[in-house]
């Protein structure tokens, strides 16, 4: 064999082994790498603000599933805090010296204006401001409010667009102080016998309805992270649970990659593809099922990669809580790569519950005057949060 030929059959092994490699070989070893925080658990200390103005006293009525809620809500989460603070709050912060069950037994109209402040009317902002002002990284804040706008009778869509950047500002020097602040915002829904206050003066009486109100949760996200899986707010359901919103800085998450079988790193190609599960804790992102088993959230660098699925992890005792099953097709050639789970969208249900002038509560009962303004202004800002988390894995050819 002369030398010309050993060099043509050198290029020709060469290229051979290239066609191979870029076409998938019959196996494939799959690595991960994760710096993630561990979910805290370090007891917080619990603080529970309820707005005490006047248009929450027609939640105080007998058999009031806010009473209910909140009575159970606080209980649960009370076993997993070191420590639980009671207050009600309108212009001013005002503990409670009680413990829970008079807390909510003893909810009336009457009491509500007994405990002081400005019972007449309330400023959102402020009230969202002395409440993380209040907070430290070792601490979980919990607000419930009607969440009504107290709209002026004239510039009204003025007055909504400077609450908007207010309550931004506000959320930002809570992050300025507690990086990891994770919020979540839920709309419940209750029994309603009270006032409904009109922007222009006007009052009206409803009797045996349901009306909204809304739950803030605001805490380091890792440490409302550990709290949402003993305490889920699924449980919630029973007491008038409607939606949540949730909002978290960028987490690395813990997670692993394997084979389908979950036994080895190594994978065997199926007629030239190949089949991943990665298992992965997602419960610092603070995000509901409705988002995470949402497959338009995210995305590959390569995007031939497919999700075929997610799905939660009901076995007890692991440290991950969902499955993601992959496929990396057949001629697909990385080296690495990354599984994004991007920031979702504002939520339907959010629009939905908006009110935008609060002039005619009997067509908008199950409504909010000026909500979307609120969860937007909190929503701005973490606008640069626009990825929750990043997966990175490796592929070697075997």
């Amino acid at each position: 064999m002369n030398k010309k030929s050993k060099i043509s059959l050198v290029i020709l092994a060469t290229l051979s082994t290239t066609l191979l490699l870029g076409c998938g070989g019959d196996k494939i070893i799959v690595g991960s790498e994760t710096n993630a925080n561990p979910i805290s658990s370090q007891k917080p200390v619990l603080n529970v603000y309820i707005e005490n103005s006047g248009s929450m006293d027609g939640y105080m009525c007998e058999g009031s599933q806010l009473k209910d809620a909140v009575f159970d809500y606080v209980s649960d989460l009370s076993i997993y805090s070191d420590t639980t603070k009671l207050n009600y709050i309108n212009n001013k912060i005002i503990p409670y010296k009680g413990n829970l069950e008079l807390y909510i037994k003893t909810m009336t109209p009457a009491t509500f204006q007994k405990a002081g402040g400005n019972h007449s009317n309330s400023d959102l902002g402020e009230m969202l401001k002395m409440v993380l002002q209040e907070m430290s990284d070792t601490s979980v804040s919990i607000f419930i409010s009607d969440c009504i706008l107290d709209l002026p009778v004239s510039n009204s869509q003025k007055f909504l667009n400077t609450c908007q950047i207010s309550i931004k500002n506000t959320i930002n020097e809570g992050r300025s102080r507690i990086p990891n602040l994770g919020i979540e915002i839920i709309k419940m829904m209750s029994d309603f016998n009270g006032n409904y206050y009109y922007p222009n003066g006007g009052i009206e009486k409803l009797k045996d309805v349901k009306r909204p109100y809304y739950i803030w949760i605001f805490g380091d996200s890792n440490m409302l992270a550990k709290l949402n899986s003993e305490v889920s707010v699924n449980e919630l359901g029973n007491f008038g649970f409607e939606d949540i919103v949730s909002y978290s800085p960028k987490v690395a998450e813990p997670y692993d990659i394997q084979n389908r079988a979950l036994t080895s790193t190594t994978i065997n190609s199926k007629k030239g593809d190949y089949y991943a599960t990665i298992r992965v804790d997602f419960r610092s992102t603070l995000q509901p099922e409705t988002v995470i088993q949402n497959l338009s959230n995210y995305t590959f660098n390569n995007q031939s990669i497919i999700i075929e699925d997610i799905k939660p992890i009901t076995a007890q005792g692991s440290p991950y809580t969902h499955f993601v099953n992959i496929v990396i097709p057949k001629g697909v050639n990385i080296a690495e790569d990354n599984l994004i789970l991007k920031a979702p969208q504002m939520p339907n249900w959010v629009f939905e519950s908006n009110d935008e002038n609060g002039k005619n509560v009997n067509d908008n009962l199950n409504k909010t005057t000026g909500i979307k303004y609120l969860i937007e202004g909190v929503a701005d800002a973490y606008k640069k949060d626009n990825i929750l988390t990043s997966l990175k894995f490796t592929v070697k050819r075997k």
